[in-house]
């Protein structure tokens, strides 16, 4: 993956999660972590969206994850790489992606 800075979106956060789901070297979504609104049908009854779900909400359909990748770096407040992990409710969502809809592979910074 190319060196990639984040924007500075939120500048008052001190993390930034970005997810990217790749097939065959083709970018199918990109999203990061952002503030929710059930009105707005993201379904999340906490305040942020995680960058996973929010990249394969906006994927559309789940058919395009079969045999896609998706890719989840964490960023710093000023833009260092960091190490990432899922939360549970993500591994969850994941595992179930990875058994019901095909996708093959994740991996976290």
């Amino acid at each position: 993956m190319e060196n990639h800075r984040p924007p500075n979106v939120y500048p008052h956060r001190t993390r930034l999660h970005h997810a990217t789901i790749l097939r065959r070297n083709k970018v199918l979504a990109s999203a990061y972590n952002r503030v929710g609104s059930r009105t707005r049908g993201c379904g999340y009854s906490e305040f942020t969206i995680h960058a996973e779900k929010n990249a394969i909400k906006s994927l559309g359909d789940l058919s395009k994850l079969r045999g896609a990748t998706l890719i989840v770096v964490q960023y710093g407040k000023d833009g260092e790489l960091m190490q990432s992990k899922p939360c549970h409710d993500c591994t969850l969502f994941l595992e179930k992606c990875m058994r019901e809809h095909g996708l093959r592979k994740v991996i976290y910074s």
